[in-house]
This record gives C-alpha cells, sequence and structure tokens, in this order.
C-alpha cells in the first residue's frame, strides 16, 4: 500500500454555512457601525472642551445606531471564534494548541473591546459632573483599549495562520497571510508602546479584510483540508 496525500474541499452543511458567515457579519457591522458612531469627527484626539461637548450632547439616531451595530458585531465575532477554534481543534495535532491560543487571544480581544465602551458610558451618565480634563482622560481611555486590541488581535491571526499552516486546513496562502498581518500587527503595535494616538492601524484593518475574505470562502466552498489516500500496490501474479 502507498500513502499519497491529496487537497480535498468538503461542502459546508448549514451550521457551517452561519458560523463561517458570522465573521462576515461581525467585519462589516463594526467598520459600517464605527463609522456611524464616530460622525463626522475626523481628529484622533480632541481636545477636552470637546470630548465634554460629546459627552454632553445627545447622540443623533445615526450615532446610536451605529453604536448598536458594534455591539452586534463583536457578539457576532463570539460565534465566529467559537466555531472557527472548533473547526481548527478537530484537525488534531499541532493545530489543536495553536486553535486554543487562538482562541484566548480572540477572547481577549471582546473583553477588551466590550471593556471600552465603560469609560464612554461612564463619560455620558456624569457629564455634568466633569471638567474637560477628565473628559479628555475618558476618551482617552476608550482610544487606549482599542489599540490594545491590535497586539490581542494581531495574536489572534497569528495563531490562527500557524495552524491553517499546521493543519492545511485552508491552504498555504491563507495561512501564510494571516501569520504575517497578525506579526505586523503585534510587532507594530509593542514598537509603538501601544500609543493610542500615533499606532499604525493598518495591520488591524487587514486582519479584518482577512476575516472577512476567508468567512465568505468558508461559507461558499468549504475548508480545503489535507487529507491521505491509500493507493493499492498492484502484486505481480505467478502463473
Amino acid at each position: 500500500m502507498r500513502t499519497q496525500t491529496a487537497t480535498v474541499a468538503t461542502r459546508p452543511a448549514w451550521v457551517d454555512r452561519a458560523g463561517a458567515l458570522s465573521g462576515a457579519a461581525y467585519v462589516l457591522l463594526i467598520l459600517v457601525g464605527n463609522q456611524l458612531a464616530s460622525g463626522s469627527s475626523q481628529d484622533p484626539h480632541p481636545s477636552g472642551a470637546k470630548d465634554l461637548a460629546d459627552f454632553s450632547g445627545s447622540p443623533t439616531f445615526a450615532q446610536a445606531a451605529g453604536f448598536r451595530m458594534e455591539v452586534l458585531g463583536f457578539l457576532a465575532f463570539m460565534f465566529f471564534l467559537g466555531w472557527l477554534v472548533h473547526r481548527l481543534r478537530e484537525q488534531g495535532g499541532t493545530a489543536t494548541w495553536l486553535a486554543g491560543v487562538a482562541g484566548v487571544a480572540g477572547t481577549a480581544t471582546l473583553a477588551i473591546k466590550m471593556g471600552s465602551a465603560a469609560p464612554i458610558i461612564a463619560g455620558e451618565v456624569d457629564h455634568r459632573q466633569l471638567s474637560p480634563t477628565l473628559a479628555r482622560v475618558l476618551a482617552d481611555m476608550n482610544g487606549a483599549t482599542f489599540v490594545i486590541t491590535f497586539l490581542t488581535s494581531g495574536i489572534f491571526l497569528l495563531a490562527i495562520g500557524l495552524a491553517v499552516l499546521a493543519s492545511g486546513y485552508l491552504g498555504r496562502v491563507a495561512g501564510w497571510t494571516a501569520v504575517v498581518i497578525g506579526a505586523l500587527g503585534a510587532g507594530l503595535t509593542l514598537a509603538t508602546g501601544i500609543d493610542p494616538v500615533n499606532t499604525n492601524p493598518m495591520p488591524f484593518l487587514a486582519g479584518l479584510l482577512w476575516i472577512l475574505v476567508v468567512s465568505i470562502r468558508l461559507a461558499w466552498r468549504g475548508p480545503r483540508t489535507v487529507r491521505e489516500a491509500v493507493e493499492p500496490v498492484p502484486v505481480p501474479v505467478l502463473s
């Protein structure tokens, strides 16, 4: 008998389609929601007076809708994270513990990002007692926690990419792309000292694009897995 390896695509069931598409939902909801919630402000670090004015004012319908879309997006990421980590752990071998690392990093990203809303909510509730200086501190706390997620998101992608390479679940291109994006995201964030103003967000945005593309690909065609096939060796017949 000879053993050969072959790349096989499996048609996803509806539950796998739903799990995969939750990743695309996460990306679209947080991008559109953030754009709506931030309004027309383009200044990444406004004055304390501007922060206090933002806390004191009533959010528009678009801003309120954008905030809810962002929350829904992170809820969708919970489903995508659970589904993808489970699928990678099924591959066995080195992919099992690497998928575990991805699960920890993804959970940390969710916890930090969901917690980043606390300073903003506190500022809106207590805006009458705030000074411009304290308003700026609360706004900067929100921005700093967002940048910290660049680090945890980078580790998430790095671990996912290594698990993909170890298992052949999505192919080498997807695996190496995730490794490079994840390493850049974590490395650049550490190199800037997790600066909430000057950290480069491009690796984080590239990671969102990776999740979007992989999510749609998995929902449409299913994974590419490397399987071993046993080929019989012909035995000569003696006459």
